[in-house]
C-alpha cells in the first residue's frame, strides 16, 4: 500500500542523525551510487525524526523490528513537503522495509499507531546516502571486461539532447530506469510490458533483491546541456521471474505497476540482429541521469553505433553481439534498440570496446510466456 500522501507530521521532536564517520571523504568502489551508514534510532509513535547527511543526492531509509496494525503506517518526506510516502503492513516483508529514496540531504520519518488492536512499532536500521557529483566522479574505474567502457572520447548525451531532433528515440528513452540495488549499488533496467521489466542477473537474481532494488523512471536532466534534473517516479522491485546467468537477464515485477503504467513497452526484436546495424542506447551510465549513446567517433563505417558482430562469445557460445557505442558502469541492463524498427535487440552487459550486449533472440525464448499478453 505504498501510497503519495500529503499528511502532515504529527509530532515535535527531532533527531540529526548523521555519524561521525560522515565528516570524513572515505573511498568507494566502482559500482557505488550511495553509501549505506547505521543509524539504530528506535521510533515512537507521532515523533517526528530527521536523517540528515550534508550534501548527499538522496536519503534512502531502512526500517527493521516492524510491527504494524492495519491502519498503522510510517511515513518517509523530505522537510520541505515536496516529496512525502506512507508505508503499511503490505509493504514490509521479514519485519523489514527499505523506503524509497527522497531526493535531497534529509528526510524525515514518523510512526503513525491508529487504534487497530497493535501497537506499533519500527527502528530505523540504517540509511543511504546518494554520493554527491563530486563523489560520483571520485570512485574508481572497474576493472575490464566491465560494463565500463568508453570507446575513445564519450559520444553520449544528455537524453533531453534528442527531444526534438530523434523524438522517437527519446520517448523509447523514456521506458529505461536508473535502479538503486540494496541501496549502494546501481544498474539500468527497462519496462519490457504490463509490470515486466529487464535488467542484468548480474545486477540481481533473486526476489529479496529486487525487493531491495529501486527503480527510478525519468531520471534525467530537464534540458540539454544543464544539471537540474527531473524528479523521477519512484516504484520498488517486487519479484523476480525468470533469470539466467548464461544470458545476464533477469525478468521481474514491481510493487506499484500502475504508477507506470502510461510508459510504453519496449518491444523486443524476436530474430537475430545484423551486421552493421544501426542501434542505440539509453542508460544511466555511472548512475548518472539518463543519457543516450547514438553516435561514436569510434566506428569505421559512418559515426552511428551499429553491430559489428552479430554472433560472439559472451557468457556462453555465441550469447551476444557487440558495437563500440559508449558505455559505463551503471549501463548494464540497458536496451540496445534498433534505430530503425524501435525494437530491442539486445541486453547491455559487458565492456572491452567493443562492448557487447546479450542478444534478445536468444532471451525471448525464456521470456515469452511472461509477455504473452504484450505480444498477443
Amino acid at each position: 500500500m505504498l501510497a503519495f500522501t500529503a499528511s502532515a507530521f504529527a509530532a515535535a521532536a527531532v533527531l540529526m542523525a548523521t555519524p561521525a564517520a560522515a565528516a570524513e571523504t572515505p573511498g568507494f568502489r566502482a559500482d557505488q551510487i550511495a553509501q549505506t551508514a547505521p543509524a539504530d534510532i528506535g521510533l515512537q509513535a507521532g515523533v517526528k525524526e530527521r536523517i540528515a547527511h550534508d550534501d548527499a543526492a538522496f536519503i534512502k531509509v531502512r526500517f527493521d523490528d516492524v510491527a504494524l496494525g492495519a491502519r498503522d503506517t510510517i511515513t518517509v518526506a523530505r522537510p520541505d513537503g515536496g516529496e512525502s510516502r506512507e508505508y503499511g503492513p503490505a509493504d514490509v516483508a521479514d519485519g523489514g522495509l527499505w523506503a524509497l529514496s527522497v531526493e535531497g540531504d534529509a528526510a524525515e520519518v514518523v510512526l503513525n499507531d491508529l487504534p487497530d488492536g497493535t501497537e506499533a512499532a519500527a527502528r530505523v536500521a540504517e540509511y543511504s546516502r546518494g554520493l554527491n557529483d563530486a563523489e560520483l566522479d571520485a570512485r574508481p574505474a572497474a576493472d575490464e571486461p566491465s560494463p565500463e567502457s568508453i570507446c575513445g572520447k564519450d559520444d553520449s548525451r544528455s537524453a533531453p539532447c534528442y527531444r526534438d531532433s530523434e523524438p522517437l528515440m527519446y520517448d523509447a528513452a523514456q521506458s529505461v530506469a536508473r535502479l538503486i540495488i540494496d541501496g549502494e549499488s546501481y544498474c539500468t533496467g527497462w519496462k519490457a510490458g504490463y509490470n515486466r521489466f529487464l535488467t542484468n542477473n548480474h545486477c540481481f537474481s533473486s526476489g529479496s533483491e529486487a525487493r531491495s532494488t529501486e527503480v527510478q523512471f525519468g531520471f534525467e536532466c530537464v534540458e540539454c546541456g544543464e544539471p537540474e534534473t527531473r524528479d523521477p517516479i519512484k516504484v520498488s522491485g517486487a519479484s523476480v521471474l525468470a533469470t539466467d546467468y548464461t544470458l545476464d537477464f533477469t525478468l521481474f515485477t514491481v510493487d506499484d505497476p500502475e504508477a507506470v503504467a502510461d510508459l510504453p513497452a519496449l518491444p523486443i526484436a524476436t530474430g537475430g540482429a545484423s551486421e552493421n546495424e544501426k542501434v542505440f542506447i539509453p542508460g544511466h551510465p555511472a548512475g548518472k541521469p539518463k543519457r543516450i549513446a547514438a553516435d561514436s567517433s569510434s566506428e569505421q563505417q559512418g559515426s552511428r553505433c551499429q553491430v559489428l558482430d552479430p554472433a560472439v562469445h559472451g557468457r556462453g557460445w555465441n550469447t551476444d553481439l557487440d558495437y563500440l557505442c559508449d558505455t559505463e558502469g551503471g549501463s548494464s541492463g540497458s536496451p540496445v534498440i534498433d534505430r530503425s524498427t524501435g525494437e530491442v535487440v539486445g541486453l547491455h552487459h559487458l565492456g572491452g570496446c567493443p562492448n557487447q550486449a546479450v542478444r534478445m533472440d536468444r532471451v525471448w525464448p525464456y521470456i515469452r510466456g511472461y509477455l504473452a499478453d504484450d505480444y498477443a
